[in-house]
């Protein structure tokens, strides 16, 4: 028997329908550009100070200090460090990572394994209003050479922003800026004498759910504003881009000093996306993905979708499987499209590894709601609880506008309440409107459950085996356990 195999670039041999072993160490993962972080850079004075004071106000015992992939080899000396910041005191210091969902939320299932009382979060987050524990977040302090950043934007951008509405937003790893942001700062003041604005305004990204809501008011001209975003290239700036409307969007690097144009709407990523959209409608099950269970109002979400996939005829399943990735989704045969369930940061997923495509909440509602139908928004909705009742894109769900006979942009098949009384007459040709030449290389039944599958897992025998005694198991590690 043969085995085929290739040399990958380090050296060593995969088979042919495996990836090598480094493979997933070497993946780069969409949209996760982060600036590289010294330990000075996440653990200096002014952490130390604000991280020791919040504890000994608050008298938290077991604090939680949770981080992300790329501060793990700081972790333990910044654990070490807070010791010794509350060495007299009975308090016990536990390291977080390989989060449930992802690294910007807070853990809260996790952290309660351990019993924690407070949480001390590192790095990229959502700002999530956590519904269990009392949370601080601690935030990289990056340099910035503000001389040459406005050396930047005077020579390129102020002829575009003159007489203009401006928003300028800092990224995290430069919120300790934070302290000079108002009219009178003298960062703001040079903001204006570079890009000489109309009107300016200065913020932080991202705020917490309770200092956000006021920022979302956006004035009826923000579509013609100017915005720009001090950072890097990365999952905060899509996600900022993308609910914030703008005339134009630049991005200052604060890292390499260059300043670059971005439009986050390309003409391309709205096809894909209403293709999406399209496949949402044409789907016969939905699986909803929970990928979180401390955002507040999520079980309210899940709720309206079943109700609306109801409304139409479609199916639902309720997932929950951690962090995603195509092989757990693979899993799932009889799901034709999925909807994700999580943070503003963790909700959109534009990989072309997964099998079925997965859409965000957002545009599950323009596909299952009624009242979405031929209107265009306004802005990118990433926040769930904005299509709620109380949020600002609510739009009431209408079971009888949901229209009887609707025609697929994709299939050229009809769908809705005709679908049923077709199919079980056994005319399913009656079905397509338009015919298409048949390039599909294998087909798969959509229909399919879990009592249709040839093997449905171990079986149980439940009530058909006698009670055994109960004997010691196995004890040691893998390696070398005591009875060998």
């Amino acid at each position: 028997m043969t085995t085929l195999q290739t040399e990958t670039a380090s050296g060593s041999a995969a088979s042919a329908f495996s990836s090598s072993d480094t493979a997933a160490l070497e993946r780069e993962t969409e949209l996760q550009v982060e600036e590289q972080v010294t330990f000075e850079q996440i653990w200096n004075e002014t952490h130390r100070k604000v991280s020791s004071g919040w504890i000994r106000q608050n008298g938290f015992k077991r604090i939680c200090l949770q981080f992300p992939d790329d501060y793990l080899p700081h972790s333990n000396a910044i654990s070490v460090s807070l010791k010794e910041l509350l060495a007299p005191e009975d308090v016990k210091v536990f390291i977080m990572a390989d989060t449930t969902y992802g690294s910007c939320c807070v853990d809260e299932i996790a952290a309660a394994h351990v019993e924690a009382d407070s949480v001390i979060h590192f790095g990229n987050a959502c700002q999530s209003k956590a519904s269990r524990l009392p949370v601080l977040y601690m935030y990289p302090e990056l340099p910035l050479d503000v001389p040459r950043m406005m050396e930047t934007l005077t020579a390129s951008l102020q002829a575009e922003c003159k007489d203009r509405a401006v928003c300028v937003y800092l990224d995290i790893g430069y919120h300790h800026l934070r302290e000079q942001l108002g009219e009178e700062s003298s960062l703001y003041k040079q903001l204006t004498e570079a890009l000489q604005p109309k009107e300016l305004v200065l913020e932080v990204y991202p705020l917490a759910e309770e200092d956000a809501d006021a920022s979302k008011q956006h004035p009826k001209s923000a579509s013609e504003r100017i915005c720009l975003f001090v950072g890097c290239d990365n999952q905060r700036f899509a996600n900022l881009s993308l609910t914030a409307p703008a005339l134009q969007w630049h991005i200052f690097d604060g890292a390499s000093g260059t300043l670059s144009a971005k439009n986050p709407l390309t003409a391309q990523y709205i096809r894909r996306r209403y293709f999406y959209i399209e496949k949402c409608k044409d789907a016969q099950t939905l699986g909803l993905i929970v990928a979180t269970l401390t955002a507040e109002g999520y079980l309210d979400v899940v709720a309206r979708l079943q109700a609306m996939a109801k409304g139409r005829g479609i199916k639902t399943q309720l997932i929950s499987v951690g962090r995603i990735n195509p092989a757990k989704l693979a899993n799932f045969l009889e799901i034709d499209c999925f909807v994700l369930i999580g943070c503003p940061f963790n909700n959109m997923y534009n990989s072309k590894e997964y099998y079925k495509p997965i859409v965000s909440v957002f545009e599950a509602e323009m596909a299952l709601n009624p009242a979405w139908h031929m209107k265009y928004p306004e802005a990118y909705v990433t926040d769930f609880k904005e299509l709620l009742p109380a949020g600002r894109s609510f739009l009431a769900y209408d079971e009888q506008a949901v229209p009887e006979h609707d025609v697929s942009l994709v299939s050229g098949r009809m769908r809705g309440a005709a679908n049923a009384s077709l199919e079980t007459a056994g005319d399913p040709a009656s079905l397509a409107v338009a015919t298409q030449a048949k390039m599909a290389l294998m087909t798969t039944n959509t229909g399919l459950t879990f009592e249709d599958r040839t093997w449905q897992g171990l079986d149980p025998a439940l009530g058909q085996t006698e009670p055994a005694e109960l004997q010691p198991g196995l004890s040691g590690i893998p390696i070398k356990y005591s009875h060998q």
